[in-house]
């Protein structure tokens, strides 16, 4: 009732204190709550991704908004902007030269550097107004590498474009391709990841397959892995996995148990242990230290964070301290005052999360001479300007 009582002081307001019909009482009062749910229902956050500088959030109406860079006209301090020209989107990914979203038609939109074209023309294309991929099947959900892009299938298969100067696209080669390219052998896919230099992918029972590069300098290594095939990773080394996230050189996942397992190279701490379970300080497989139960992960180039808890848990090279602060790795450390989180994203200058349906950042604290956004350091998380 304190609501209605509140939404009657309103109206006693607008009618100027006068008299007015019962009707048209009850009219008003309706458009006054409708309003209110409105505004409370497009205010949440679902999902969110962040590659380098670029980042973008989306909304539970199906609406996106995008800040950083690089993007049309951008500089720091950054402020988001709502992505016009595109349908309800039901998910997202961000990579280093643009984004992409899956609308509820199961149809692909970019924005950015249009990798298809620009292959084929051997130019630069870009388009800042979302375009629909054509010649898709089915898209249930995307991912962005550094010069690579995947899409999962209704159907469960994974196809592949992009560059593949470390057989990222899984394809059997190193050259690159235009065109959508079916990743051969891999079935009934859950989910996919695509990282720097390499994808994997989670199989429904949990199982994993990845291609591309780890390290090409310890190939035939079990944690290590380095083919233009999908290579199946053997379960009793890697665990049953629900989804899984790549870095450069190494890549992580969340067990069924709620750990997190990661792999490939350690030398800047991103196994997130000093003593890996199998294989050397340097490369190997470890469980990442403190981590229990982890909801959501991502990973960079050298570092990665989960969520834990309602927590941020991030570990690996610290890209948003100073080296004399941190030295070259951090162990799994809490992101201050977050607490609630649901979901976490990783870039090289920031990292995101979502807390109670609200997008906040932390990062390094300027670019070029300006702030990246306003009141942002590395631990002091902001609420994104421009965002709903």
């Amino acid at each position: 009732m304190t609501q209605i009582n509140a939404l009657e002081d309103s109206l006693s307001m607008l009618a100027g204190k006068q008299t007015i019909g019962p009707n048209m009482r009850i009219l008003v009062l309706l458009s006054l709550l409708c309003l209110t749910s409105n505004s409370a229902a497009a205010a949440e956050a679902v999902d969110l991704d962040v590659s380098d500088a670029r980042a973008c959030a989306l909304y539970e109406d199906g609406s996106v908004y995008c800040w950083g860079a690089p993007m049309s006209g951008a500089s720091p301090p950054f402020t988001a902007k709502r992505v016009n020209g595109l349908p309800k989107a039901k998910s997202i990914a961000v990579g280093r030269f643009g984004a992409c979203a899956v609308d509820g038609g199961d149809d692909l939109w970019c924005w950015g550097v249009d990798l298809q074209r620009s292959l084929r023309a051997d130019i630069l294309v870009e388009s800042q107004s979302p375009f629909k991929v054509d010649a898709l099947p089915g898209v249930k959900a995307v991912d962005m590498g550094f010069v690579h892009m995947c899409i999962l299938s209704l159907d469960g298969e994974v196809w592949c474009w992009g560059q593949n100067p470390c057989g990222e696209l899984g394809c059997g080669d190193k050259d690159p391709h235009s065109e959508l390219t079916k990743v051969p052998f891999v079935y009934s896919v859950k989910s996919v990841s695509a990282g720097i230099n390499n994808t994997c992918v989670v199989y429904g029972a949990g199982e994993l397959s990845c291609w591309g590069s780890d390290n090409p300098t310890r190939e035939g290594q079990p944690f290590i892995f380095e083919t233009t095939l999908p290579v199946r990773l053997d379960i009793n080394y890697f665990g049953a996995m629900k989804s899984v996230a790549n870095g450069r050189n190494f890549a992580c996942g969340i067990r069924t148990s709620g750990e997190v397992t990661c792999w490939g190279s350690n030398i800047m701490g991103q196994l997130g242990t000093n003593e890996p379970r199998l294989g050397e300080d340097l490369a190997g497989i470890g469980e990442v230290d403190g981590i229990t139960d982890a909801r959501d992960l991502d990973a960079s180039y050298f570092n990665a964070c989960a969520v834990d808890g309602g927590q941020v848990i991030c570990w690996g090279a610290p890209l948003f301290l100073d080296i004399d602060e941190a030295g070259m790795s951090q162990p799994p450390t809490a992101i201050p005052l977050i607490q609630s989180a649901t979901r976490v994203a990783l870039g090289t200058l920031y990292g995101c999360a979502i807390e109670n349906g609200k997008v906040l950042c932390w990062g390094v604290d300027n670019l070029d001479g300006a702030p990246v956004l306003e009141g942002m350091g590395p631990g002091t998380p902001v609420a994104v300007p421009g965002l709903p």
